[in-house]
C-alpha cells in the first residue's frame, strides 16, 4: 500500500493503542462479516491487553456459536467507553440504539467498512469499497499492528470473509483476497467447519419462514420481491433478525435483475434487502432511501407500515432500473 493509503491505518493504531476500554459496534441485523469483525478485533485488542464492550443492538444468529468468545457480544452498555469502533456499518442508523447515549457523540469514533456508500461518519474512516469484506479490512488493520493471530481471531475473520463473499463466489474475489484467507487458516481457521455453518446450515424455522415468504413470492418488470410481515415470522417460531437470507436466494432467479425482500420489525420499522444480478445497481435506490451497501447487495430501513415500504422501494426501482436499462441499451 502506499504511504497515503496507510494514513488511516496509522491514525486508527493511534487511537486504538492510546485506548483502554474501547466500545466495539456492529451493525443492526448482523450477518457473518458484522459479528466476525466484531469478534475478531476483540478478541485482537484482548491480545494488546485491552478491555473491550463488544456490543450489537439485535441478537447474534445461533448459527455463529461456533466462533469463539461470540457469547462475549451485548445488546446494552453500561460500562464506560473511551473510544467507539464501528464495523461493517454504511451509516449512523445502522449502529442501532447505541449513539444515543450519552456520551457517544464525544468519544473518538473510528469507522471500519467496506460499503460504498459509506458516509464517512467517524473521526478515523479506515474506508476500502474494493476489499471483500469489513473483516479484510480488519486484517489489514491487524497486520499494521503486528498483532499475532490465533485461531480464535483468524476464525472469527473468515467466517467474515467466507459469508460476505457468499463462500468467495463474488465479483470482488481477488488473488489477494484469496493469500488473505490463506494467512487465516495458516493461523488456525478451519474453511471446512465455517462453510460448513454459515453456508450449508440454517434453522428450521427459517425453513419455515421462507416457504411462508416465497407463498406471497411476486415478479414484476424483472423485480422478484416477497414480505415477511411480523406475525408470519412469529408463526413460523422465527427469532432471528432479517430475513434469513430468503434475498439472496431469490436473486438466483433466472428471469430476475433485481430481488427485495421486506421484513417487518419489532419495532414497526421495515427493513428491505436488495440484491442485483452483475450488470445492475441497487446501491443507489438504497442510498437515496437512507441506506446503503454494494451495488449488488444493499439495503435500507425504512418507517412502517409494510405497504408503504413496499410502494416506495418499488417505485424507486422502477425508475432508477428504467435509468440504468435505458443506459445500457445507449451504451450498447
Amino acid at each position: 500500500m502506499t504511504t497515503k493509503k496507510n494514513i488511516p491505518l496509522k491514525q486508527a493504531s493511534q487511537l486504538i493503542r492510546s485506548a483502554h476500554c474501547p466500545l466495539l459496534i456492529s451493525h443492526i441485523s448482523p450477518d457473518g462479516d458484522a459479528v466476525g469483525s466484531l469478534v475478531g478485533l476483540g478478541q485482537a485488542l484482548r491480545q494488546m491487553g485491552l478491555e473491550p464492550i463488544l456490543a450489537c443492538s439485535d441478537s447474534i444468529p445461533a448459527r455463529f456459536n461456533y466462533i469463539p468468545g461470540v457469547g462475549d457480544i451485548v445488546q446494552e452498555v453500561s460500562d464506560p467507553f473511551d473510544l467507539v469502533i464501528s464495523l461493517d456499518c454504511s451509516d449512523m442508523e445502522r449502529l442501532g440504539h447505541f449513539p444515543q447515549m450519552p456520551t457517544f457523540g464525544s468519544t473518538p469514533l473510528v469507522n471500519i467498512d467496506h460499503h460504498l456508500t459509506n458516509l464517512n461518519f467517524g473521526d478515523v474512516n479506515l474506508v476500502d469499497p474494493r476489499a471483500s469484506s469489513t473483516a479484510e479490512i480488519v486484517l489489514r488493520l491487524l497486520e499494521y499492528m503486528t498483532v499475532p493471530l490465533d485461531a480464535e481471531i483468524a476464525t472469527a475473520l473468515l467466517t467474515g470473509i467466507v459469508t460476505d463473499t457468499r463462500g468467495f463466489r463474488t465479483s470482488n474475489v481477488t488473488p489477494q483476497v484469496m493469500e488473505a484467507a490463506l494467512r487465516l487458516m495458516q493461523a488456525g481457521a478451519s474453511l471446512p467447519t465455517i462453510t460448513h455453518y454459515t453456508l450449508n446450515r440454517r434453522p428450521t424455522a427459517a425453513i419455515r419462514l421462507w416457504g411462508a415468504a416465497l407463498a406471497l413470492l411476486r415478479l414484476e418488470d424483472r423485480v422478484i420481491w416477497t414480505s415477511i410481515p411480523l406475525a408470519m415470522r412469529r408463526a413460523a417460531g422465527y427469532t432471528g433478525n432479517g430475513d434469513a437470507g430468503l434475498v439472496s436466494f431469490l436473486i438466483s432467479a433466472d428471469d430476475a435483475d433485481v430481488a427485495v425482500v421486506f421484513v417487518e420489525r419489532e419495532d414497526n420499522r421495515i427493513e428491505v434487502g436488495l440484491r442485483a444480478v452483475p450488470g445492475f445497481d441497487v446501491a443507489r435506490v438504497a442510498l437515496q432511501l437512507g441506506g446503503g451497501g454494494h451495488a449488488l447487495a444493499a439495503g435500507c430501513n425504512l418507517p412502517g407500515p409494510l405497504e408503504e415500504a413496499q410502494k416506495r422501494v418499488l417505485a424507486a426501482l422502477r425508475v432508477d432500473l428504467a435509468r440504468q436499462s435505458l443506459k445500457r441499451s445507449g451504451a450498447g
